[in-house]
């Protein structure tokens, strides 16, 4: 509105400037009926733009102007008494009015707007006062009413289809700069696992002499027991390490890999099972949104669940022509389910869009998604066709 009502000022100041102009030509040349038109114009554009600075409305005042305007030329038409001065300059303006209308105000609006020039053509040249104005060619009689109504379909029509198109744009544009904040975000995440396995590498790659001297010196006094449970020891502090690669899709990896990172962080590990191809036939912000937001999920129901009890299994995999994902983790409460098979959320601000997105995305392909609690267990399964 701010854009389109800096254009309207800008529009309606640069035809006061020609009218102001053509002021001067007219007193010269004595046409003072000329004049006063012109004054009317530059009036009333001045309070088109008085108007826009107080509401700022584009689309109310590109209606009141035009309906004002076609009033001012209708008077000018029928109050001219010089014969030998042609009108056809106004008619052509009037006619590119729609144009202007409908680019001011859009389709609709704009239409509206233009259709007072539509009135006066009918009222000039379909009705008893065309005797009383000036005369035309019959061209001008019997077409301008439906080239101008022709006009008025070719402008309404150019603009929608503009409009139209940046909607459509803005739309896309809001959601690539969604996913692609996504996407940075994850890759933050992912640099976090990155760094923090990197740390833990160096530290156990320096002190790796110190353990296989005192794993030698065990086996070398035969204490076979203490150097199977040192070895124990050593493996489970490897479990700091996160896996990086579960898979060879980029994406499920990446989310497998920061929500394993953030499971170690909440004192255990997930068994995950992953085998899903690096291209098959699924948008990548499909699969995005499908696998995040049931992990994101499972990770946070387990935020809630005693770290004694924290678990979570993870299956994803394609077949080649079906994606099936399944997740299970305990629940911490009892959960109710919507007649629709969707759990209520037990966040304080509930949501469920993440449950609601799974089925979505499952039923866009054809598959279905299930949401139950076992034994205290919370179980998220989704099979769909991608082929």
């Amino acid at each position: 509105m701010e854009q389109k009502s800096k254009i309207s000022i800008i529009l309606l100041l640069g035809f006061v400037a020609y009218a102001a102009i053509t002021i001067y030509p007219s007193i010269k040349s004595g046409y003072y009926h000329g004049v006063v038109t012109n004054i009317s114009i530059i009036v009333l554009f001045l309070l088109s733009i008085l108007h826009l600075k107080l509401y700022k409305n584009h689309t109310i005042t590109t209606i009141l102007t035009s309906f004002t305007l076609i009033a001012i030329l209708f008077f000018h038409f029928i109050m001219e008494v010089d014969w030998t001065i042609g009108m056809d300059a106004f008619w052509l303006f009037i006619l590119v009015m729609p144009f202007i209308t409908d680019y001011l105000a859009g389709a609709i609006y704009g239409t509206i707007a233009a259709f007072s020039g539509l009135l006066l053509s009918i009222l000039c040249f379909q009705t008893p006062m065309l005797y009383y104005l000036q005369p035309y060619g019959s061209n001008m009689v019997q077409w301008y009413t439906v080239i101008y109504l022709v006009t008025m379909i070719a402008a309404a029509v150019i603009s929608y289809e503009l409009t139209a198109y940046q909607i459509d744009k803005k739309v896309s544009d809001e959601k690539i700069a969604y996913y692609q904040s996504e996407r940075t975000g994850r890759l933050k995440k992912l640099l976090s696992v990155y760094e923090s396995n990197e740390q833990t590498i160096r530290k156990y790659k320096h002190d790796i002499r110190h353990f296989n001297r005192v794993l030698a010196g065990f086996i070398q006094n035969q204490e076979y027991d203490k150097a199977a449970s040192y070895l124990q020891e050593f493996d489970s502090m490897l479990e700091g390490v996160t896996a990086v690669s579960f898979c060879e899709n980029t994406i499920v990896n990446e989310l497998l890999t920061i929500y394993a990172s953030q499971c170690q962080k909440l004192g255990f590990k997930p068994r995950i099972r992953a085998d899903v191809p690096e291209h098959f036939a699924i948008e990548e912000t499909d699969l995005t949104s499908l696998v995040a937001n049931a992990l994101e999920n499972a990770v946070e129901a387990l935020n809630h669940v005693d770290q004694d009890k924290r678990a979570l299994q993870v299956e994803i995999s394609f077949d080649g022509r079906k994606l099936k994902l399944m997740t299970k983790n305990p629940a911490g409460r009892e959960i109710s389910f919507k007649d629709n098979g969707l759990p209520i959320s037990t966040r304080p601000v509930q949501s469920g869009i993440g449950t609601a997105q799974i089925k979505a995305i499952a039923e866009k392909y054809g598959g279905v998604a299930s949401f139950s609690q076992e034994d205290g267990v919370f179980v998220v399964k989704a099979v769909m066709t991608c082929m």
